[in-house]
């Protein structure tokens, strides 16, 4: 792949670090200046006292000035805790129900979900922001609680092939690590901007009730409280000036990767240059108008605030962004509209877009109406979990007991619709009906958490032993993107810095059901071989036993790992699928689950050729 994505979310770490850093230099800067500006407010600094410093109070003032902040961050922090959905509400958005027949929205739709395939990625749910700005955003705290919001603008005002380029430029902030540091972000910056709250606060508190002229004291005590509060103000906002410029610098450099990414997913240079264009020559240009636009203004894909200060700008200029997609364009920008008239034959369909096109036209127009539905959503997945419906006879017990779990735990609505989906399901290639899964998501976050809890026991009770890896795999796929929406415990992941080797007890049972899907015993031997090579382990290291109740215990400590790790890790996997020099569409399938699970980036079908 022409991106590295391992490098982009290592980089994004440091990004982080170098975030988290600058605010550490804030913040000392804050304390000294908050500690000067009551010492001179309350009169400190008087002759007789000279030289000498009061320490305790500095002390108390630098406690005082850290815990404020601090809990400012933990309180925007826990007002982001929901992830993706928090921010799309907090704009204004409107989740679009993905059975949506609006021509509009239901085009929107088409394009989240090819975009999401084509970056092997969950589809996300879609909000709808009331704007007439030409933007998009994509937030979240990882791909599983990722969403996509876009203004009706952009809705409207673009073609087909512009809308795709924004959109898989969205799936580049994902896909790239963006979305937590740009959550961290807000958070910090909330911080900072605090202490300039309370300065307002105190001015407004002196401007209350008057103070005796009688009592000097008292005079003096409210003069400096209103010298404290100007002074906190100024303080704040020189704090959010600098913090500003912190968020343009690293945003405007993480626009111009997602950018060349938007490229890679949609094949098209053509669309995302169009979209830039366009918002070019329209009357609203990129702005957004909503109050809380400022605070995530470096989410979205468009300058959405007026900037009185280049410096301040979140993203680079259009002309530079337009010119490094297109280096051909004459300069001029495009009227709303004009392009929507291109009829199909005009349009010059890369390959990549036509294989894409092509797959998903092969899964029956039943199968992709159901998966925008909850009931027949959960439906396809037990589809999926369900034995081979073709082959009953040779299991005929085992599938009767499945369908009378469905029954007893989905009700009777539930096992109609598994039985009117599962010959069409079980029909598709695996690669497809990973497709489907994927599609599923968006009506599986529609279920209440009640619903989940109970389609969730099904699930482990069909896929209860004995359960093989394409099992396992659904199965946690659902446990780990599903369950996110109702369990915030699961969104926010801490990035951890053990070696690699002491992932090894977790990870060599996950190599080891891989090498398990190779064929017959000498193809099981050459996969598990491959692998631990490519984990620099000795060829006598011993191959574990599977146990899928074990591997269960492995997702996370794997998610949670550096992105180099998961570089190593990614290629042991990759190192045992090719070990037999044959990529068979069963491999593909399993390999497009393993990299949802993992969020990795899938590889390409010709990098196995050869």
């Amino acid at each position: 792949m022409a991106t590295n994505f391992f490098q982009q979310q290592d980089l994004a770490r440091r990004n982080t670090k170098i975030l988290i850093l600058l605010f550490m230099l804030a913040v000392l800067a804050l304390i000294v200046l908050t500690n000067l500006l009551v010492m001179l407010s309350f009169g400190f600094f008087q002759e007789q006292q000279g030289l000498q410093l009061p320490w305790e109070v500095i002390t108390i003032i630098s406690l005082v000035v850290i815990t404020v902040v601090g809990l400012a961050i933990m309180a925007k922090w826990h007002q982001l805790k929901l992830g993706g959905r928090s921010i799309a509400e907090a704009l204004g958005g409107e989740r679009i129900a993905p059975d949506s027949q609006d021509p509009l929205k239901r085009r929107l739709l088409n394009v989240v979900e090819e975009m999401a395939l084509a970056a092997n990625l969950p589809v996300p749910p879609v909000y709808w922001l009331p704007e007439q700005g030409i933007n998009a955003f994509a937030a979240g705290y990882s791909p599983a609680d990722a969403v996509i919001g876009v203004t009706q603008g952009c809705i409207e005002q673009l073609s087909r092939d512009e809308l795709q380029g924004v959109v898989a430029h969205e799936f580049s902030h994902i896909l790239n690590g963006d979305m937590r540091m740009n959550i961290r972000l807000i958070a910090i910056l909330n911080g900072i901007l605090f202490i300039g709250h309370i300065g307002y606060y105190l001015l407004r508190a002196g401007r209350g009730p008057r103070i005796a002229l009688s009592s000097r004291k008292r005079n003096d005590g409210a003069a400096g409280i209103m010298l404290l509060g100007l002074g906190l103000v100024v303080i704040g906002y020189l704090g959010s000036f600098f913090g500003n410029l912190i968020k343009a610098a690293v945003s405007r450099q993480r626009e111009y990767l997602a950018d060349a990414s938007a490229v890679q997913f949609s094949r098209n240079p053509r669309g995302i240059a169009g979209a830039l264009k366009r918002i070019g020559g329209y009357k609203a240009g990129s702005r957004v108008r909503h109050a809380n636009a400022d605070e995530v203004s470096h989410l979205f894909f468009g300058e959405a605030i007026s900037r009185w200060a280049a410096i301040f700008a979140t993203h680079p200029p259009l002309e530079k962004r337009i010119r490094r997609v297109d280096p051909s364009w004459n300069g001029r920008f495009l009227s709303p509209n004009t392009e929507q008239k291109i009829s199909p034959a005009q349009s010059q369909e890369q390959p990549e877009e036509k294989r894409r096109k092509a797959m998903l036209a092969a899964i029956p127009m039943l199968l992709t109406q159901s998966s925008h539905q909850p009931i027949p959503a959960k439906a396809i997945v037990c589809a999926m979990l369900l034995k081979n419906a073709f082959t009953p006879a040779n299991d005929t017990q085992g599938f009767t007991s499945q369908l009378q779990l469905i029954k007893a735990y989905g009700g009777a609505s539930l096992l109609n619709e598994v039985d009117q989906l599962t010959d069409a399901v079980q029909r598709l290639p695996l690669p497809q009906q990973v497709q489907l899964l994927q599609m599923s998501v968006p009506a599986l976050k529609q279920l209440s958490a009640e619903d989940f809890q109970q389609f969730n026991k099904l699930l482990q009770q069909l896929a209860s032993s004995p359960m093989d890896l394409r099992q396992w795999l659904c199965l946690s796929f659902i446990e780990h993107v599903v369950a996110s929406q109702f369990d915030t415990k699961q969104l926010i992941r801490h990035v951890h810095q053990q070696k690699l080797a002491d992932l090894l007890p977790l990870l060599l049972p996950l190599l080891s059901a891989v090498a398990d899907c190779a064929g017959d015993a000498s193809a099981k031997h050459n996969a598990w071989q491959a692998a631990i090579q490519k984990l620099g382990l000795p060829a006598s290291h011993a191959k574990p036993e599977v146990q899928f109740s074990e591997l269960n215990q492995a997702i996370l400590p794997l998610l949670h790992t550096s992105p180099a790790n998961k570089e190593q890790i990614w290629q042991a996997i990759l190192a045992a699928v090719k070990a037999d020099q044959q990529f068979s569409t069963a491999e593909q399938g399993l390999i497009n689950l393993l990299a949802l699970l993992l969020e990795m980036p899938v590889p390409h079908t010709d990098e196995f050729e050869g």
